[in-house]
């Protein structure tokens, strides 16, 4: 297995497993994604490769939060092709968050994951990750 940040020719897998997510994106924004966060020192986006096809992607990011020592790192988006869940990728996938994460400077990670994802929990419990907090949004213009 190989991970590695995102490329222009992992356009289609990607939009494939942000479906299985559950989100409905184009190829037009995803490339528009990962054109925009290419050169970013705080956006990662990183694949989980298995003879050559992408089975896994991770979007990251890095910023300063103003009463928080260091940075916070956020994952926005992780998945695993059901295909080859259950197979240690998304551990490997974490790991190497978690070592971008501290290479640019974060010291508390945190991502989000909707309530009806119980198994997606157990796995970020057992890699150390604890409810804490809540998140509420808002779209714009409202």
């Amino acid at each position: 297995m190989e991970i590695r940040r995102a490329q222009p020719d992992d356009v289609a897998p990607i939009i494939d497993l942000m479906d299985e997510l559950g989100y409905r994106v184009t190829d037009e924004l995803i490339r528009h994604k990962l054109a925009a966060l290419r050169d970013s020192v705080e956006d990662a986006v990183l694949v989980a490769v298995v003879d050559q096809r992408v089975v896994g992607c991770i979007s990251l990011h890095a910023f300063f939060m103003f009463h928080v020592e260091g940075k916070i790192g956020r994952i926005t988006s992780f998945v695993v092709t059901s295909k080859v869940r259950s197979q240690g990728i998304g551990a490997v996938l974490l790991d190497a968050a978690h070592r971008w994460f501290e290479s640019v400077g974060c010291t508390k990670f945190e991502l989000t994951s909707g309530d009806q994802r119980v198994r997606a929990h157990q796995f970020y419990e057992s890699h150390g990750y604890r409810r804490g907090g809540q998140r509420l949004t808002r779209d714009a213009g409202r």
